[in-house]
């Protein structure tokens, strides 16, 4: 049976002429408004949060300068990033999002080849994702347990088991909550502000070692050991960039939205507005709230976070209530992501581009959500944690790659949008979203460069001399899931897969 348009995309005038691929015909619940759709969004997200945790990076690798001035570069990248991803979403909002974007942007010969990798691509920067702030939430949690017990002494094996239990408690939460309770994500992003508000406040006016304002802006303090300056920056820039990693969550949630076309856009813009904000100024406030960061580094503390609030407001009390509400936020993006990602994996079994399709495209009749989907991406999940029993090396390379592979997959779409000369064929004029033809150009080339720099970079070593516990292990990783997907290729995809095309295409 082929389904008609509206079974798999939105019914609207920009995407009546989208061929897509074989559906069930049981819905998904539209519960997501604009409001609630950029609290998603932004909980995914969670701007802040995510340069908060990855602040040591940054500070090796430039302090405090490359850490400020990073984020005004991410920020113009990821502007233009959000502003060509929210115009081709207002034209095909699918909840294949940019893989799909790819098959109907690329020229037929390589529409299946570059759509599947393009696909899994995004599906394994999901599993990344949520590998990476299963471990934030671990990090902050074993630092309360470290202040307040300095003799404990962890073991990988603890790291592993809190990581599997948080998996656990979201995808339940997902089988079971999640279309009870969708007002959560509300809650959560009012919540996320308030806090970001009180620490970026408290800190800076209680602290009683703040630095001063050229220390702050302009000493750049370059502790890679080896690399020139330029090329430290570079390298520092994968902590801002980690703060939009995730853009494209909206668009994955075509399905469970009204007026998709008019309101993604929306939501993808204010999502990168919000995110940039949040970020440089809570970024500002914690440079003003310390003037030794290498201490915090050498601290027995996982998080260098919860060290910095400590000795910032001189107050342990201070520092729990504040990493309590972190490990809330964290938690609740986790699970924006699982559900983010359960989407995406489904929708890219229904174009059969996964091994045992047949199960993964299925959308449950009672919970109405993508049961099999989600189950895949916890299990996923769960064979990550391994890694970290193994090497915590490994496990850190692996989440490393979520900023290179989800920023790629959204490059590969702007890139044949260029390809094909931004032609009214594929932008139509009637689109919701538009960009002048000049700016369009602009953000389209600076998002497929910044995706080619942050691919070089992000695999470089962050310290000389390089040695096995220090060393940049991102590429082999890259290389690692190449393979996978080339197995999956071989064994499924080359004669199934089938991503939608233009009407008579």
């Amino acid at each position: 049976m082929q389904p008609t348009i509206d079974e798999k995309v939105p019914s609207s005038p920009q995407n009546e002429d989208v061929i897509v691929s074989e559906s069930e015909e049981i819905h998904m619940k539209r519960n997501f408004g604009l409001l609630r759709l950029i609290a998603l969004g932004f909980n995914t997200s969670d701007s802040w949060v995510a340069v908060g945790s990855s602040i040591p990076l940054a500070i090796a690798a430039g302090g405090t300068v490359s850490l400020l001035y990073g984020i005004i570069v991410v920020s113009f990248t990821m502007l233009c990033t959000g502003f060509s991803l929210a115009e081709l979403a207002s034209i095909y909002p699918t909840a294949g999002g940019q893989y799909h974007l790819t098959s109907i942007l690329a020229p037929k010969r390589r529409s299946r080849g570059l759509s599947y990798v393009c696909g899994l691509t995004a599906v394994l920067s999901w599993i990344a994702i949520a590998a990476s702030i299963s471990l934030i939430i671990t990090e902050f949690t074993f630092s309360l347990v470290i202040s307040y017990n300095p003799a404990v002494e962890l073991k990988p094996w603890q790291y592993f088991l809190l990581y599997q239990a948080a998996h656990v408690v979201v995808v339940l939460y997902n089988l079971f909550m999640i279309q009870k309770t969708a007002w959560i994500y509300d809650f959560t992003c009012g919540f996320s502000l308030l806090l970001f508000i009180i620490t970026s406040v408290i800190c800076p006016v209680l602290s009683s070692s703040r630095p001063d304002t050229t220390e702050v802006w302009s000493q750049f303090i370059n502790s890679s050991g080896g690399w020139p300056n330029g090329i430290s920056f570079l390298i520092g820039l994968s902590t801002p960039s980690y703060m939009l990693v995730g853009l494209d969550a909206t668009m994955h949630l075509a399905e469970e939205c009204t007026e998709p076309a008019r309101v993604i856009p929306k939501a993808i813009i204010s999502t990168v507005i919000a995110g940039i904000f949040t970020a440089f100024t809570f970024a500002v406030a914690m440079c003003y709230s310390h003037s030794d960061f290498s201490s915090l580094l050498d601290s027995p503390i996982p998080m260098p976070l919860y060290s910095l609030w400590e000795v910032s407001t001189n107050s342990k009390a201070c520092a729990t209530v504040f990493t309590v509400g972190i490990i809330w936020i964290a938690f609740f993006g986790l699970n924006a992501v699982h559900q983010t990602a359960s989407r995406l994996t489904w929708a890219f079994a229904c174009d059969n581009g996964l091994i045992f399709s047949t199960f993964l495209d299925r959308i449950d009749p009672k919970l109405k959500i993508p049961v099999y989907a989600l189950g895949l991406n916890y299990f996923a999940c769960f064979l990550i944690g391994f890694l970290y029993l193994a090497s915590s090396s490994a496990f850190n390379a692996f989440i490393g790659t979520a900023n290179i592979l989800s920023t790629g997959s959204i490059a590969t779409p702007v890139a044949l949008i260029l390809y094909q000369g931004r032609s009214s064929e594929y932008l139509p004029a009637n689109r919701s979203f538009r960009l002048p033809r000049l700016i369009g150009f602009i953000c389209n080339s600076v998002t497929v460069v910044w995706a080619t720099l942050i691919t070089i970079f992000f695999c470089f070593p962050t310290v000389f001399p390089v040695t096995g516990a220090n060393m940049n292990y991102s590429a082999p990783v890259l290389v690692v899931m190449f393979l996978i997907a080339a197995a999956n290729w071989m064994l499924h995809g080359r004669k199934h897969y089938k991503g939608p095309r233009l009407e008579g295409d």
